[in-house]
């Protein structure tokens, strides 16, 4: 179990694209934003919930030694297709994190960050930049979702066409890469023969379920590899320590430890 644990650590900082990825224009999904890190990760995907919060990972917000990143030197960059690193970006005031996230099973990876000043939403039929609300239901097995992640290697927005499946999760959890390690605050998505699939610099990838967000990624970076599909935090079984976290004041410490148990 020891051994299997390591691998999957090691896995998740493999370097690769999205496999099978399209280009997609401004506004396609304009609720997904890119969040600029001082980690060797350097940019995680996460989506807007409302005029200064956005949701993302809790394995995004910790550093090597597993303490809390300074928000002073967390951006977020909205209402753009492409990565880049000279354009305005909107300065983070607050990192809230879950506290009993395990860096081993990667269970209640989700976190929520508050940006120091408001996002603009155009009052427009198609806005680059718009919040998204959290599914409230369960999604089905084989329900076709659709994906957005950041392509590091071109620097694009990009979607898996024309959408991906949701895997039922104990069909997941027999797949060996997984060894059981999915609870109820997870799922699957992709598929399971090679072909399409995400890798690792596509971390904080949103997948959204009838037009809501349903899971953010955090594992099985196959890269379109056979049995190694996507998994994801799923967002609506945080929904009440999501909206806890928004109503939040204060304001955690930079470089404290924020896990309830340390590796």
């Amino acid at each position: 179990m020891l051994l299997k644990i390591l691998i999957f650590s090691i896995a998740v900082y493999q370097v690769s694209p999205l496999q099978g990825g399209t280009n997609v224009g401004v506004g396609t999904f304009p609720s997904f934003v890119a969040i600029f890190l001082p980690t060797p990760t350097t940019i995680c995907g996460g989506v807007i919930l409302n005029n200064n919060h956005v949701l993302t990972l809790t394995s995004c917000m910790l550093n090597l030694n597993y303490q809390l990143l300074p928000a002073n030197q967390v951006s977020i960059m909205t209402g753009w297709n492409t990565l880049d690193f000279n354009r305005p970006r909107t300065q983070v005031q607050a990192i809230y994190v879950h506290p009993r996230y395990s860096p081993f099973t990667l269970d209640n990876d989700v976190a929520v960050i508050r940006s120091l000043t408001p996002f603009i939403f155009p009052e427009v039929a198609n806005p680059a930049v718009a919040p998204v609300l959290i599914s409230d239901r369960i999604a089905f097995d084989t329900m076709a979702c659709n994906l957005a992640a950041w392509n590091r290697n071109n620097s694009q927005l990009q979607t898996i066409n024309p959408s991906i499946p949701i895997i039922n999760r104990d069909q997941c959890n027999e797949l060996a890469v997984n060894f059981g390690r999915l609870s109820e605050g997870m799922l699957c998505a992709g598929s399971i023969v090679a072909g399409s699939g995400v890798c690792a610099t596509n971390i904080g990838a949103a997948l959204y379920c009838n037009g809501r967000i349903e899971g953010i990624l955090n594992s099985g970076f196959g890269c379109g590899a056979a049995n190694n599909p996507g998994v994801y935090v799923q967002a609506r079984m945080y929904e009440q320590w999501i909206q806890e976290q928004i109503r939040r004041q204060d304001i955690p410490a930079a470089n404290s430890f924020p896990l309830e148990r340390l590796p």
